[in-house]
């Protein structure tokens, strides 16, 4: 409501004060505005603050939805997977292309998770982690190296260097390398939409998602 001179001239009479309208109508009503222009900057401040959380939810969710898929390709079965068609062609160069993708996918997550901030962040970084770590040494036998904060490098030489039976051992069905990666790299993308979608629609979507931990997190003991 704004304050009026007849009204402040009023209240003055009521209670025998004396008054000087002017400079404290000024003063109230510039309060008011003051007020209101700090609602504002606030909101502002809020909504920028929204927006840069949901690009970083819809870049994690992009990026672990491409680690999914390259790991699920890694770890098809069937004649039109991945090494049924390098055994028909007797060559690895399609795979060799695949695994670097997944090493460069990996990283990207295992950096967006670590500028991430949350819990759930922290522990899918950590999974991605272990993931990796539990097959550290097959990954080695194939040049794919893990350093101290958990990234994986590329040695392309050795790589290329390996036979089908070995890169199916570390990388296909035969192992469990690929199949940890996509389940973790899902739970990521399913955690990282949420996030996005509640800032959208203002639900908070960390309740469903944690009370269904228990049940999800469980896939390696």
């Amino acid at each position: 409501m704004r304050i009026t001179t007849q009204m402040l001239n009023e209240k003055a009479r009521q209670t025998g004060l004396p008054l000087n309208s002017g400079s404290l109508l000024n003063h109230l009503n510039n309060t008011a505005s003051n007020d209101s222009l700090l609602k504002a900057l606030n909101r502002n401040k809020s909504s920028a603050v929204d927006t840069r959380q949901k690009s970083a939810y819809e870049k994690l969710e992009k990026n672990a939805s491409q680690l999914q898929k390259t790991a699920d390709n890694l770890a098809a079965k069937g004649e039109n997977s991945l090494f049924a068609k390098a055994r028909e062609s007797k060559s690895t160069e399609e795979l060799c292309k695949e695994a670097q993708a997944l090493v460069q996918e990996y990283n990207n997550a295992l950096n967006i998770l670590q500028s991430a901030p949350g819990a759930l962040n922290d522990y899918y970084c950590q999974m991605l982690k272990d993931a990796a770590g539990g097959n550290s040494e097959s990954l080695a036998g194939i040049g794919i190296s893990l350093s101290k904060d958990g990234k994986m490098t590329v040695d392309t030489e050795k790589l290329k260097a390996a036979d089908i039976d070995t890169l199916e051992k570390v990388l296909g069905a035969s192992g469990d390398f690929t199949s940890k990666v996509s389940f973790v790299a899902g739970r990521i993308s399913d955690n990282a939409r949420a996030g996005a979608e509640s800032l959208t629609s203002q639900y908070g979507a960390n309740g469903n998602l944690l009370a269904a931990a228990g049940s999800k997190y469980s896939f390696w003991g």
